[in-house]
């Protein structure tokens, strides 16, 4: 079962990419602000692209291609984890041999309404993941033309996703963040580097990157240099494809208008294996801290 809160963040953002389904998708508007309250039953089915652009296929699927509808369930923390256990299911392959896509990302690619009464689904939300590695499915890859225009850019390219800084002084010290204590986000209460994901409107990791570093703490560094792309898995267990850059910033991070997290600090690199660290943190530090 979903909240309604999330199913309606979800279908306002939906639909804010597709108004001309306002009409088709008015009874599950209804049913979400039906006067009784309580989780509403849906229904998630996903899309999963590999990267020559074939699509995993279940030849049994009433919903065309794709995989079977699956219905959600209290145990799922949000609907996408409904999706990625859809997938597990019905293929065998796990939520770390996927990634998100850049065009989609944690919103669906189709909602269709279901009809139905009492506690049965009233509409099913289709996910789009890309094939992150090679992994064995209980399934067939087809080549799908008939997706149609909304899948017509996905191209089965994993590309990267969420960008990180490695801020650096001239003293050789590295700008830390200590992130929120708070469930649903990445290595809360750690720290870590500043950084986020990837939205819509930014057209590269750099643009990324530097909308988080001004949106996060007001750093607006002259120069960012590629470092390295690396793979982490994110809080729903995705592949998460990561582009760390490195700037060389002065300030004094006790004036930056912080808008996340705890604090932001300074740390010499001998310190920084006595802290809590987030994810990749101290190696990232540390071989960066050994180049000449």
């Amino acid at each position: 079962m979903s909240s309604r809160t999330e199913l309606r963040t979800i279908l306002t953002s939906y639909l804010a990419r597709h108004p001309a389904e306002s009409g088709p998708l008015a009874p599950v508007h209804a049913a979400l602000d039906a006067a009784h309250a309580g989780p509403v039953a849906v229904t998630c089915s996903a899309l999963v692209i590999d990267r020559s652009g074939k699509v995993l296929h279940a030849p049994a699927s009433p919903t065309g291609p794709g995989l079977p509808r699956t219905k959600s369930q209290d145990s799922d923390r949000n609907l996408l984890a409904t999706a990625l256990r859809a997938v597990r299911e019905q293929t065998g392959i796990q939520p770390g041999d996927l990634c998100l896509t850049p065009q989609y990302l944690r919103t669906p690619i189709d909602i269709t309404p279901v009809p139905g009464a009492g506690g049965t689904p009233i509409a099913d939300f289709r996910f789009v993941f890309y094939l992150a590695r090679a992994a064995r499915a209980e399934a067939s890859w087809r080549h799908a033309p008939e997706l149609g225009s909304k899948a017509a850019a996905l191209d089965g390219q994993a590309v990267p996703l969420n960008a990180s800084a490695l801020i650096h002084n001239s003293r050789g010290e590295y700008l830390l963040h200590l992130r929120d204590m708070r469930d649903g986000i990445w290595a809360p209460g750690c720290w870590a580097l500043l950084g986020g994901g990837f939205e819509p409107g930014d057209l590269t990791p750099e643009d990324t990157i530097r909308r988080e570093l001004r949106e996060e703490a007001g750093i607006h560094p002259e120069q960012l240099k590629t470092f390295l792309d690396e793979e982490v898995l994110d809080v729903d267990g995705l592949t998460l494809p990561v582009r760390i850059f490195s700037a060389l910033w002065e300030g004094d991070p006790a004036q930056l208008p912080l808008t996340e997290g705890v604090m932001l600090a300074w740390f010499p690199p001998a310190t920084v294996p006595r802290l809590r660290l987030g994810g990749e943190t101290l190696a990232l530090v540390q071989r960066h801290a050994s180049k000449p």
